[in-house]
């Protein structure tokens, strides 16, 4: 392809008569387009002008090759036009992985608000728990539990995620409330099932020893294997067996005595909820302000922060 800066610096001479005019325009000298003009001509093995010292006119083959640029040229304009637009309005198609859970409860309750100030975005939406997702579908942002090892994403937090090992009353009077991580495996455990991952989501126990923290992952087989976190609590509750729930999920059902937590001294701290997004300096405004919105409604939720102390079951 010919040098697109000879073809614009003929296509405004062309245009304005003159290499003046058109240095003008483009901000450099008039010797500048000429030699742009001349190396484009000898490329194109063509004359496009006829020059002599009083008149500057395009040749037969100049007009012929003005005319078939104009429009590829008014395209370009146009698209350079359409992405400045992007980057300063807050429109389009926006492309967003979230959590379930999160969505549920939080998210898609706001969206009537969240339209209401940006009209013309356009949300598309997945619910998933699959951290590979946000990478390899090409989204525009996702909310997670934890950072993605990714250093082309931004991870901004929103606060706190705890996991929580939770039963109904019925199933604790039933079969009582495991004494430790190893008295797990003798229990009916509910699990969650990522779609596409061959084994169940681990529990996440924490330990201490010597004032040392560390993560444990438990491989336990389970009673219910299931994808919905929704469908989990709902077994949780009805006191088929243990599960390993979010603080949200749970939280209303703790507070109403559906369900209490166990191991409470096993509970993985310092878990954050984020949400991710490209990190280039220059974001759309459809991802920045949905980004703006996800902190502005999610920093500091009290559902979030909740103390759950008050609601392990008795051993």
């Amino acid at each position: 392809m010919q040098s697109l800066r000879g073809i614009l610096n003929f296509t405004r001479t062309a245009e304005l008569g003159s290499f003046a005019a058109a240095a003008r325009e483009l901000d450099i000298s008039p010797v500048a387009v000429s030699q742009n003009i001349s190396r484009l001509e000898k490329s194109l093995g063509v004359r496009l002008f006829a020059r002599s010292t009083r008149a500057l006119q395009l040749t037969p083959e100049g007009l012929a090759f003005w005319d078939q640029c104009k429009g590829p040229l008014a395209q370009l304009d146009a698209a350079c036009k359409d992405i400045a637009s992007d980057a300063l309005h807050a429109a389009g198609k926006l492309r967003a992985t979230v959590t379930s859970p999160v969505a549920y409860l939080y998210l898609i309750p706001l969206l009537s608000l969240f339209f209401k100030r940006h009209p013309q975005i356009q949300l598309e939406l997945e619910l998933s728990e699959d951290p590979a997702q946000l990478i390899s579908k090409r989204f525009d942002l996702g909310i997670r539990v934890g950072v993605l090892n990714d250093a082309a994403f931004v991870a901004r937090p929103l606060g706190p995620m705890r996991l929580l090992l939770c039963a109904a009353p019925s199933y604790i009077a039933a079969h009582g409330a495991p004494a430790s991580m190893d008295a797990l495996a003798a229990h009916a455990l509910l699990q969650l099932q990522i779609t596409g991952r061959e084994q169940a989501t681990p529990f996440f126990m924490q330990t201490k020893s010597d004032g040392v923290r560390s993560l444990q992952m438990l491989q336990l087989p389970g009673r219910l294997v299931c994808n919905d976190f929704r469908s989990l609590h709902q077994a949780c509750i009805d006191g088929i067996g243990i599960a390993q729930l979010p603080q949200p999920v749970a939280l209303n059902a703790l507070r109403q005595g559906q369900l209490k937590t166990l191991l409470p001294e096993h509970v993985p701290e310092g878990w954050q909820l984020y949400i991710h997004y490209p990190s280039r300096k220059q974001l759309p405004a459809r991802v920045r302000v949905f980004v703006d919105f996800c902190v502005e409604h999610f920093d500091g939720h009290p559902d979030l922060n909740a103390d759950i102390a008050g609601f392990a079951a008795k051993r």
